[in-house]
């Protein structure tokens, strides 16, 4: 479910103090040839040769019905500008439009493919004095994309590819052993190709 893989990876930023990841919503507006591209961050992006205003945006608990199943995933937007609310007023609450979710890194905004992307359909909206409540389909998207590759918590998936393009370490030190203290050492934790925050067993693409 997306918002897990999301908190994964902005856990993930915490190894490293030299960038973060950020986490951008698409909403797509029915007539218009510009959907809305925020991202949740302190100050304005470029990114993918887009502008991304900065917004105070959020993913809130899934929703499950009576049986335990997740009916939908909430994403609150803040509501205080209401420049938001003017849009979901003049389109309808924009039921039926397609928002897309992805994950970036600030320090790598020259890349873009997201590490993270998934597209889901409004299915209702709320809105009140503090947030546009947003209510996803749960039913993940055919052009989902998370991951490329299979993702272990404990071993890097760029070992064989030490100081390449997605290793990115540019040092004198040898070959590592794929764990994020040997990419600590090296100071390049912020490019481990692990995730220390799955669960074991690892994830598939």
């Amino acid at each position: 479910m997306l918002n897990l893989s999301v908190a994964g990876m902005l856990e993930k930023s915490l190894l490293a103090s030299d960038g973060v990841w950020l986490l951008l919503a698409e909403v797509a507006i029915q007539n218009s040839g510009e959907p809305l591209r925020l991202v949740r961050n302190n100050e304005d992006i470029v990114w993918n040769g887009y502008n991304w205003t900065a917004f105070n945006f959020q993913l809130g608990e899934i929703i499950e019905d009576i049986e335990g199943k997740p009916e939908a995933v909430p994403l609150q937007i803040s509501n205080i500008t209401q420049i938001v609310q003017a849009y979901v007023e003049k389109h309808d609450g924009l039921t039926g439009t397609t928002v897309t979710l992805r994950v970036v890194h600030s320090q790598h905004l020259d890349n873009t493919l997201p590490e993270v992307e998934e597209i889901f359909t409004v299915e209702s909206t709320t809105c009140d004095s503090k947030w546009v409540n947003f209510y996803l389909g749960s039913d993940i998207s055919t052009q989902l994309r998370f991951p490329f590759r299979r993702v272990l918590k404990n071993f890097c998936a760029w070992r064989d590819q030490y100081k390449g393009l997605e290793c990115g370490y540019a040092g004198a030190l040898p070959a590592c052993d794929g764990t994020l203290q040997s990419c600590r050492v090296r100071g390049n934790a912020v490019r481990y190709g692990g995730e220390p925050s799955i669960p074991e067993g690892g994830l598939y693409a």
